[in-house]
C-alpha cells in the first residue's frame, strides 16, 4: 500500500513539473517573439541577405572619345576604376547604389577597365565584368609588356571605330561599339560576338526584332536553337563543339516553320596559345571580316571573342564539323 502511495505521489509531481516547464516555454517564446517583432518594427533586426554585386549597367560612347559608364553597387560605397590594374578614377555610389563615371578613350593602347567596391574597412569586392577598348592601331608596348597584334590587311585607309565591348567569364560578350560600324544582320536578325575557349566551348549571341526560333549552325550541322521574343537578345552556349580550323557559322530566324532571316559568317578557331605566347594582355588578330581578341581570365584559361564585319564572304569549309556534347 505504501508502494502505491509512492507511485501516485511521484506521478503527481511529474505532471506538475511538465505543466510548469510547458508554461515557462510558452511564456519564453511569447516574450522572445514580441522582442523580435519590436526589433523588426523599429528596424533594429535585419537579416543579412548578402552584398549587392558591383556591375556595369549602361555604357555609351560619345564622339569615339568618351566612355560614359553607369553602374550599380551597394549604396554609399567607394568605387575605384582600374585600367590594366592601375587606378584611373574613384567615385562614390549614391544612396540607391548608383554610380557614374566618364573615361577618356585611348586611341593607341588597349584599355581593360574593371571596378572595385570597397565595402567596409579593408574589405573590397571586385566586379567580374571587364570593359575593353581596342583601337585599330596598337602600340608595340603597353606598361612594358608586349601586345601581339596580327594584321592580314592594311587597315589605315579604312575608317574603323575603336572596339568597345563588355565581357564576363563564361558569358556572352556585349558589343558596345563595333569597329565595323554595325554587326552582320539580315532583316530582323543580327549576330553579335562569338565567344569560345581553348576547350572548344562556344557562345553564340545576337539580337532579333521579331519573335521566333533562332537556329545556329556550324558548317551544315545544327548545333542548337533557342526561342526569343521580339526586341530581345539571344544566345546559345555549347560545350566541346568547335574544332581548330576555319569554316562558317550560320544563324537563322524561323517563323511559322519558314526561314525569315539567315546570316553566314566565316570563322577561324585558332590553335590554343602556348605558354610562351601567353601574356597578361589581350592578343588581337585583325582581318578584313573580323577581329579576334584572346585574353587571359582570372583563375586561369583563355577566352576568345570574335567581332564580325557587316559584309561577309563565306569561306570554303576546310574542317569537318563533329558535334560532341
Amino acid at each position: 500500500m505504501k508502494l502505491n502511495y509512492f507511485w501516485i505521489l511521484s506521478a503527481g509531481l511529474g505532471i506538475v513539473l511538465v505543466l510548469f516547464v510547458s508554461l515557462s516555454s510558452v511564456k519564453f517564446f511569447q516574450n522572445n517573439s514580441n522582442s523580435i517583432d519590436n526589433k523588426v518594427a523599429n528596424n533594429e533586426y535585419k537579416v543579412d541577405t548578402g552584398i549587392t554585386p558591383i556591375n556595369f549597367s549602361n555604357v555609351t560612347i560619345s564622339n569615339n572619345r568618351i566612355i560614359s559608364i553607369k553602374g550599380t553597387s551597394e549604396p554609399d560605397r567607394l568605387i575605384v576604376l582600374l585600367n590594366n590594374n592601375k587606378r584611373i578614377n574613384q567615385i562614390e555610389s549614391n544612396n540607391e547604389g548608383i554610380w557614374e563615371a566618364d573615361v577618356l578613350l585611348d586611341n593607341q593602347n588597349i584599355m581593360a577597365i574593371e571596378v572595385v567596391m570597397f565595402y567596409s574597412g579593408d574589405v573590397s569586392i571586385r566586379g567580374d565584368e571587364t570593359l575593353y577598348s581596342i583601337p585599330s592601331v596598337i602600340k608595340n608596348n603597353i606598361n612594358n609588356q608586349s601586345v601581339v597584334s596580327e594584321n592580314s590587311y592594311d587597315h589605315r585607309d579604312k575608317e574603323l571605330n575603336i572596339l568597345v565591348m563588355l565581357t564576363a567569364p563564361g558569358g556572352p560578350s556585349r558589343i558596345i561599339q563595333s569597329p565595323f560600324n554595325q554587326t552582320p544582320s539580315d532583316g530582323p536578325l543580327a549576330m553579335s560576338a562569338l565567344d569560345y575557349d581553348d576547350s572548344g566551348g562556344v557562345i553564340f549571341s545576337g539580337t532579333t526584332n521579331e519573335a521566333g526560333l533562332v537556329k545556329v549552325y556550324a558548317g551544315e550541322i545544327l548545333v542548337g536553337e533557342t526561342r526569343v521574343e521580339a526586341g530581345g537578345r539571344w544566345n546559345f552556349i555549347a560545350g566541346n563543339l568547335l574544332p581548330v580550323g576555319k569554316y562558317y557559322i550560320s544563324s537563322e530566324l524561323v517563323k511559322d516553320e519558314a526561314v525569315a532571316a539567315r546570316i553566314d559568317v566565316p570563322f577561324v578557331r585558332m590553335m590554343p596559345l602556348t605558354s610562351k605566347e601567353k601574356t597578361n594582355l589581350p592578343r588581337v588578330v585583325y582581318d578584313l571580316e573580323s577581329w579576334q581578341i584572346s585574353r587571359p581570365l582570372l583563375g586561369g584559361g583563355i577566352q576568345h571573342t570574335v567581332i564580325f564585319a557587316s559584309e561577309q564572304k563565306v569561306l570554303d569549309t576546310e574542317t569537318a564539323i563533329e558535334v560532341t556534347e
